[in-house]
């Protein structure tokens, strides 16, 4: 102390520096007397405590304090702890040191530090880390008798083990990347990971790469200021922005151009995001869930991606089987169509010999393809795989017959039948958007809507 006085000229610049510290300073002697208190101390109390026993002025007690340290710290050590005051229940971070006189410790210097909101925020933390982690020990100790995660439908082993990369995803806050064929549920294992990980209160936003114009791909991801370009009459946010906090979802990912590589690269790396014609980098607190059904490898060596965009993306990599490598799932899976198609309409299940044919298909469009067609058996009562020659339906569709006295024989009748299957198909092909379905068929929401309800296709 002596030499920062005579390198500061003077004890009153010594004490405005520690007059400075943010938080309380005292020194107390061996016997427990307070030999100096700074000003934030005594404002605090309310009185100058000088001359009190520590144990007294501070915590109202009359034998020293269960957890002082005066001890150690007359031996020359460093003791650092938090504490919780029981009066004001508040946290604080104590750092004890000793005052060293003619080279030994005589005096016991504690600085005192308010860490109460720092440590509520550490304790939420932790509790919601215990949280998941006994939420996952009891979603690990069901796994093999699950039939279903979420919407994934499926008890095979394939599925089991991707139960599992989900769960030990979703404990983790790193960049995943979903490799699947098309239609094996890629974007039900990115949604299940969100629902089950601590980002699940914020947004999920799914985001399909190859949909997007080049010329507009910039301005979907960040948002654009009003006037920015041709067209812009007003701000608009971006895909980034809305993830804040949630779950960014990139949907064939491999679509992307390298100059967009390059952009997404710095904003995952924490460089932020500019929206087109401003000026301010922003920031947005997301993850990434990436899905493609392409080899990213054969991407990098043909030149359309980036390395280093690859290697900041592929972090914990998921494979889903395609459906031809799990059919022992087809019964479940048919059961979960039926239930969702055609609950409302008591459908009957398949027969055997639809069964049979469909163990015997390979599924080329994988589960996406059997639910068009367990959509199209709900409509037409026919289960119909058209695909790579998949064979005739097991059930004939209607055509007409002469008139027989039968209702079911006539022409209204064989017409809207007939509609009805043109419009089921239409509303499996564009995944039951029914925007896009009447843009399709040519006619307006309106009239796509009474049709659906007409013939029990309202979902």
């Amino acid at each position: 102390m002596e030499r920062i006085e005579k390198t500061w000229g003077s004890q009153a610049v010594l004490r405005s520096i520690i007059e400075a510290f943010e938080g309380l300073i005292y020194v107390s002697s061996e016997d427990y007397q307070i030999e100096y208190v700074n000003q934030k101390l005594i404002k605090q109390r309310g009185s100058d405590i000088e001359n009190q026993r520590c144990f007294r002025a501070l915590h109202g007690r009359d034998t020293p304090c269960p957890f002082c340290v005066k001890d150690q710290v007359l031996r020359g050590r460093k003791v650092t702890f938090e504490v919780q005051d029981p009066r004001d229940r508040r946290w604080y971070l104590s750092v004890n040191t000793p005052v060293f006189i003619d080279g030994k410790a005589r005096s016991h210097l504690s600085m005192i530090t308010d860490i109460h909101e720092k440590k509520l925020s550490e304790l939420d933390l932790r509790e919601n880390a215990e949280k998941l982690r006994k939420e996952n020990l009891l979603l690990r100790s069901n796994i093999k008798q699950r039939h279903k995660f979420g919407n994934i439908v499926g008890k095979s082993a394939p599925m089991q083990a991707v139960y599992e990369q989900i769960l030990n995803a979703a404990a983790s806050d790193a960049t995943i990347i979903v490799y699947g064929e098309p239609g094996t549920g890629k974007e039900l294992v990115a949604r299940a990971i969100h629902d089950i990980s601590e980002r699940r209160m914020s947004r999920f936003v799914p985001v399909h790469c190859g949909a997007i114009p080049e010329n507009l791909i910039e301005s979907e991801f960040f948002g654009h200021k009003k006037g920015a370009f041709s067209g812009a009459i007003s701000e608009k946010r971006g895909y980034i922005e809305y993830a804040d906090g949630g779950t960014l979802f990139l949907d064939e990912i491999g679509e992307i151009s390298q100059p967009m590589q390059t952009k997404l690269l710095r904003v995952i790396e924490g460089g932020g995001y500019t929206p087109v014609g401003d000026t301010k980098v922003r920031t947005s607190n997301f993850r990434i869930v990436a899905a493609t059904n392409r080899n990213l490898l054969d991407l990098i060596e043909q030149g359309r991606m980036r390395e280093d965009f690859y290697y900041r993306i592929h972090i914990l990599p998921i494979h889903l089987p395609p459906l031809r490598t799990r059919k022992e799932d087809l019964p479940l899976l048919i059961d979960h169509f039926l239930h969702l198609f055609g609950a409302k309409k008591n459908i009957p299940p398949p027969t055997d010999q639809m069964m049979a044919k469909m163990l015997d298909y390979d599924w080329p469009g994988n589960v996406r393809e059997l639910q068009n067609v367990i959509i199209r058996y709900c409509a037409v009562n026919q289960i119909d795989m058209e695909r790579r020659g998949a064979g005739t339906p097991c059930v004939p569709a209607p055509v007409w017959q002469p008139e027989t006295g039968d209702p079911k024989s006539g022409l209204l009748f064989q017409m809207a039948e007939l509609e009805k299957r043109i419009i089921a198909e239409a509303l499996a092909l564009h995944r039951w958007h029914r925007g896009k379905t009447a843009r399709a068929l040519g006619v307006d929401r309106k009239t796509l809507f009474n049709k659906m309800k007409r013939y029990g296709l309202v979902q």
